[in-house]
């Protein structure tokens, strides 16, 4: 080998350790994160952006993490983007219940697979899930409710925050489960479905982070009868739940922190542990309780197996209500 060639291939060899190809993700993940990382959310405004956007300020990587919005597709676009991405940690995303538990059973062409295309890192919240009435409507219970909307079939409208969304499929089980006659109308979020409830536009709604209605709720501008869980909240512990009220509906809105499959496992063990870290700061506990909101409690394992869970059950859901994609 001529010397040319010597001086070539050390060049390149030099080039090699600069840049850190060659090595293994394991050894590269080492130095993590040597830049800033991208968090991308799915959905304009609402909880996941606000969780996501509380995460990002608090947490202390030595890197900046800048959050993206990605709206659309209920989500589909965002989570798309994401499993794209190269997995080297450097682009996460906020999963939430309607991207990766109902909307891939509702779109068999989803170009991303919710259990194999992505790496859980921790759950970042759950948000409880409260029936509301409007206060023009004179029901004061579940059961009044179920009994004005069966002694006028097709005249009363729920809302939700879009078509496939765990707001509709909750409105679609309500009525399947009650036997009422009630007609979907479907917004583009949460505030425009709570202000055509406030407009009466609209007679009941599933609303995922109750606080946020409080103060129509003191007004009386709102009324909420019941809590869609298996256990009654902190937030409101006079509130009974639907399956004690006689409801067999349970749900809530979960947002978790994901990453590309094939992402290190010590970058993603490194990312879970800075989401305990955050969940445990007195500030964040605060924000999450002044939102309404409980703190998650799963790591990368756990996560996937409650994904895995979370998709079986939303899907059987989807095949009860027969609810399709508009």
């Amino acid at each position: 080998m001529n010397r040319l060639s010597l001086r070539v291939l050390a060049a390149l060899a030099l080039a090699s350790l600069t840049t850190g190809a060659g090595l293994s993700p394991e050894l590269r993940a080492q130095d993590y994160p040597a830049k800033p990382i991208r968090l991308i959310v799915s959905f304009p405004g609402g909880s996941s952006d606000v969780l996501g956007r509380a995460f990002a300020q608090y947490a202390t990587l030595g890197q900046p993490v800048v959050v993206e919005n990605v709206s659309g597709a209920n989500g589909a676009i965002g989570l798309t983007r994401l499993a794209k991405s190269a997995p080297d940690g450097y682009t996460l995303a906020i999963g939430a219940t309607t991207n990766l538990a109902i909307g891939p059973h509702l779109n068999s062409h989803l170009p991303y697979d919710p259990l194999k295309d992505f790496a859980p890192i921790a759950l970042l919240a759950r948000v409880p899930i409260v029936l509301v009435v409007s206060g023009a409507v004179p029901a004061k219970s579940v059961d009044e409710l179920v009994a004005l909307a069966r002694a006028h079939p097709g005249k009363l409208n729920y809302g939700s925050i879009g078509t496939g969304s765990t707001t509709h499929l909750l409105g679609e089980m309500l009525r399947r489960s009650a036997g009422i006659d009630v007609v979907h109308v479907p917004y583009k979020g949460i505030q425009q479905g709570v202000t055509a409830l406030l407009a009466g536009d609209v007679q009941f709604i599933f609303f995922p982070v109750f606080v946020d209605a409080r103060a129509h709720i003191r007004s009386g501008a709102l009324r909420p009868l019941a809590l869609v869980d298996s256990r009654r909240s902190p937030v409101a512990p006079d509130l009974p739940t639907l399956p004690e009220l006689g409801y067999p509906l349970e749900a809530a809105a979960w947002f978790a922190l994901i990453a590309p499959a094939g992402t290190p496992e010590t970058i993603v063990q490194r990312l879970a542990g800075e989401m305990r870290r955050v969940l445990a700061l007195e500030p964040m506990k605060r924000f999450l309780d002044d939102h309404g909101m409980e703190a998650g409690d799963l790591g990368p394992e756990a996560l996937k197996a409650y994904i895995a869970s979370e998709h079986a059950r939303y899907g059987r859901m989807v095949r009860e209500t027969g609810v399709q994609v508009e």
